[in-house]
């Protein structure tokens, strides 16, 4: 039945576009509304690219400091663009689909492409045409958008993205990211040290991470993206979308979407290399990149590469850790190369051929003592991991008559993590384990966006597409004893296969041609996503929302809309896992007796789904050229969440609703049965031999299916930029982001609260920046802010201190012109200038970490430079 309906769904859509495809004929330059503020020249031709589906290419130093005028009213695309070069000096070179901005002396295109000069000048991207948040062109997305370019990132002393998902103030640090410890609750891990985006702390899985608008293999352990595997210097910007988005992007997106928009055209070459560490030891940082690629008059290719080599944080380092054993590690080093390539070609008039192609390798070290009075050689795991990623997606892109558009593309891509962890006790090597998660995913997708009819608003506009997708999570344990040979104890595979299909429509209402007083624009905009998996069952996920603008300054969004995220195959099929710990913090525990705490995954899970509402109002006043002020709220409630079963872990034993999973006092057979369902066996933190533990519990924190889950919360956004002088700006921006979570575990259990506890998101969360920018010299300064928690889980309750950090960085581009200085751009940054100490947290063990490791950085006061030469 399942693949029936999923089979008919496409059908309908494949018959669609062959329709729209058969009936259309040549047509002549339609008009189309703009409204654009003034503006940089080069973010005004940007606007329309996008909004018409053109390719309008050019080098980003002709058009700095240049200005375009307001631009109200409906025009073709040349007489857009016209009116927006009008005063520059530069002229629009036309190329079919393709629009070249030119100074007036200069060469045509055709004479650029056979050059072999080239200046390391980057172009715009030739297919940016899809905002994040709708699959129309042009059509303004109807949740706020967070936006920030490569060149933003840049300025804020950050280098990787991984970092730069730890900024976002809508986004949580726990969860994979290689600063948190696995110790610090169940829905916490740092196992193979990648970095995931978070959004609202509903989970790495719960946010969707795109590249160039398509889906890449997952990591093996989180099922989130490693979004750190992508450099830095490949990208043109990342758009973050914190709103419940499946009904245009499918499953997982129920936190929100991320899209990172790779660099599509560059010419030359650029190198850079970085060197940094931290002013209390550990964290020594080197970094090397180089972008490169070429352009010619049908196509172009850009790729840039890096290598990242960062030494780990131990216990030695920092004073508020020496309880710890010297070789404890706070965050572990670790070495990582990655690769981009992004490019594209037209083949004849009406086809172009993209690619994209991504390639990473990481490997690290965690050593883990398990007493505070030894070495992770005497007592403690040492675990290596190794996790080596590639996507990669062709795309034909079809232009066809009456300003359609179609695309066919297909994804092929591989995550593998490989971690070989080898136990000590009493300076004995016990065991060596290696675990490999290969996460597989494969797909094709078929789109198609154009005008259907022209209203009193403007041009009602439809995306439909519809495709197929699998993924495939093989699970290999093998376990060697001291002296024997190495053993299978765990070989699992399974499978997720879905056939989807969605449309989208934009139909404007009210616009520029039938506007009224206080309605001078009114947008409905309306999507529906239909996926059948083959194991699971049949979800749909509608989304409806409304933009409206009483005046030209004034901007109001609503959305309704339904989630749904199917169990991730990490969730169904991770292996059982657990550690020995003293159950000296436990309630309940008999005196000097351990408790046994497993984990793992349940392939009975049940499909997470979730209703999502946002409400937002922006305002650009045209008085005050540059500033934008937004602010929403968002409601998020989330049905059959997958989560681990237990909310307070040290009283778990005392609460008489908790059954089979806090069981005391356990039987020798129910312990041996716990133990046999390792395949890892269980580490022994309590420092003792493993004869000599006692077992007074067992503590089960399998996943299980949640009965609600509710995050509600406001996010503000501030942004101005304002020109001071002749070539000199200064630019302001400050966000924050403010929510509430609960959860219930069972019908008929009381809600707790998870926003504002320790290990949880904190209420608030805050950031601040001011650039100043003159000629080729910049300054900025970031502060950052991170809410305080409770400790609630043992009394007396204590309250942990916030943490606030201050950077400053300097950028000094050369104005040489020739020479060896020509093309020199050089930083330096000092981040957490203040060398700002995380709050001191009560601990349950002694090997625990004394702080909250999933909001608060170890790293401290970095120093960082860096050199960039354009060849």
């Amino acid at each position: 039945m399942a693949r029936g309906h999923g089979g008919f769904l496409l059908g309908a859509v494949a018959i669609g576009a062959i329709t729209i495809s058969s009936s259309a004929a040549a047509a002549p330059e339609q008009r189309r509304e703009y409204h654009l503020k003034e503006q940089d020249l080069g973010a005004a031709l940007r606007a329309i690219g996008r909004a018409s589906g053109r390719q309008v290419i050019f080098e980003s130093t002709i058009v700095d400091g240049r200005r375009a005028r307001p631009l109200d009213g409906q025009f073709t695309v040349p007489e857009a663009i016209d009116r927006l070069l009008a005063e520059s000096g530069l002229v629009a070179r036309y190329r079919n689909e393709a629009i070249l901005i030119q100074g007036r002396s200069e060469p045509s295109d055709t004479e650029i492409a056979g050059s072999a000069e080239t200046d390391g000048a980057d172009f715009t991207p030739s297919t940016d045409i899809v905002v994040t948040g709708s699959r129309i062109r042009g059509a303004p997305p109807i949740s706020p958008v967070t936006s920030q370019t490569r060149e933003e990132i840049r300025n804020a002393g950050i280098t990787d993205l991984g970092t730069y998902a730890r900024t976002l103030t809508q986004n949580f640090s726990g969860g994979q990211n290689p600063g948190v410890s696995s110790s610090q609750g169940f829905r916490n891990a740092n196992l193979n040290n990648s970095s995931t985006l978070n959004l609202r702390g509903l989970g790495p899985d719960a946010t969707l991470t795109l590249i160039n608008g398509h889906r890449v293999a997952y990591d093996g352990l989180s099922q989130g993206v490693d979004i750190s595997a992508i450099p830095l210097t490949a990208i043109e910007r990342v758009d973050v979308v914190a709103d419940g988005a499946s009904a245009l992007y499918g499953s997982d997106a129920v936190g929100g979407v991320a899209n990172v928009v790779l660099r599509r055209d560059f010419v030359g070459l650029v190198t850079s290399a970085r060197l940094g560490t931290s002013t209390d030891g550990g964290n020594e940082q080197q970094q090397y990149n180089a972008v490169t690629g070429g352009r010619w008059a049908s196509g172009g290719v850009m790729a840039a590469s890096d290598y990242n080599h960062i030494t780990a944080i131990t216990a030695r380092d920092r004073h508020y850790t020496r309880s710890l054993d010297d070789s404890a590690t706070l965050v572990p080093g670790q070495r990582q190369v990655s690769a981009v390539i992004a490019g594209h070609q037209k083949l004849t008039n009406g086809i172009e051929l993209q690619i994209d192609a991504q390639y990473s390798d990481r490997r690290s070290a965690n050593p883990n003592p398990t007493t505070v009075t030894s070495d992770v050689f005497t007592n403690g795991l040492y675990a290596k991991p190794k996790v080596t990623s590639y996507t990669f997606t062709p795309t034909l892109r079809f232009h066809l008559p009456f300003n359609w558009q179609a695309s066919i593309s297909g994804t092929y891509g591989s995550s593998r993590t490989d971690i070989l962890s080898t136990t000590f006790s009493q300076s004995r090597q016990t065991r060596q384990t290696r675990l490999v998660y290969a996460n597989d995913t494969n797909s094709a997708e078929f789109t198609a966006e154009g005008s259907l009819v022209h209203i009193g608003g403007g041009d009602v506009r439809l995306a439909l597409g519809g495709g197929y997708r699998s993924a495939n999570l093989d699970v290999n344990v093998a376990r060697t004893l001291t002296g024997g040979v190495p053993t299978v104890t765990e070989k699992t595979s399974g499978s997720r296969n879905v056939a989807f299909g969605y449309g989208e429509v934009s139909v404007p209402l009210i616009g520029l041609a039938n506007r009224m007083p206080l309605v001078e624009s009114l947008t409905l905009n309306a999507a529906v996503r239909y996926e059948s998996y083959a194991n699971i069952g049949d979800a749909a996920a509608p989304k409806i929302g409304l933009i409206y603008k009483p005046f030209h300054d004034v901007t109001i969004r609503t959305s309704w809309g339904r989630s749904f995220k199917a169990p991730t195959l990490y969730q169904a099929y991770q292996i059982r896992y657990g550690n020995i710990v003293p159950g000296d913090f436990f309630a309940r525990i008999p005196a000097g007796a351990a408790v046994l705490a497993v984990a793992g995954g349940n392939n009975s899970l049940k499909p997470e789904r979730a209703r999502t509402w946002t409400a937002s109002i922006a305002f650009e006043p045209s008085l005050i050229e540059g500033l934008k002020v937004e602010a929403s709220y968002f409601d998020i409630k989330f049905r059959d969440r997958v989560a681990s079963p237990l909310t307070d872990t040290l009283n778990a034993f005392a609460d008489p609703t908790n059954g089979d999973i806090a069981i005391l006092n356990p039987t020798a057979q129910q312990i041996s049965e716990a133990l046999s369902r390792l395949p890892q066996g269980a580490s022994n933190f309590t420092g003792l031999p493993d004869s000599a533990v006692v077992i007074g519990g067992i503590l089960d924190g399998s996943l299980q299916n949640a009965a609600l889950q509710t995050v509600k919360g406001v996010d503000l956004a501030f942004r101005y930029l304002h020109p001071i002088g002749a070539g000199q700006t200064l630019q302001l921006t400050a966000s924050s982001s403010y929510q509430t979570s609960e959860q219930q575990l069972a019908s008929g259990r009381p809600m707790v609260q998870l926003s504002g506890v320790v290990f949880n998101p904190p209420h608030w969360r805050g950031r601040v920046s001011g650039t100043y920018q003159r000629a080729g010299i910049s300054f900025s300064v970031v502060g950052s802010y991170i809410g305080g928690t409770l400790d609630n889980r043992f009394r007396p309750f204590e309250r942990i201190g916030s943490f606030t950090t201050l950077d400053a960085i300097m950028r000094v581009r050369s104005a040489a012109s020739h020479g060896v200085f020509e093309g020199v751009d050089a930083t330096l940054a000092v981040l957490n200038l203040l060398n700002e100490k995380p709050a001191f947290v009560r601990k349950t063990s002694a090997v625990d970490l004394p702080y909250d490791s999933t909001n608060h950085s170890v790293a401290g006061r970095v120093i960082s430079f860096a050199i960039t030469k354009a060849w």
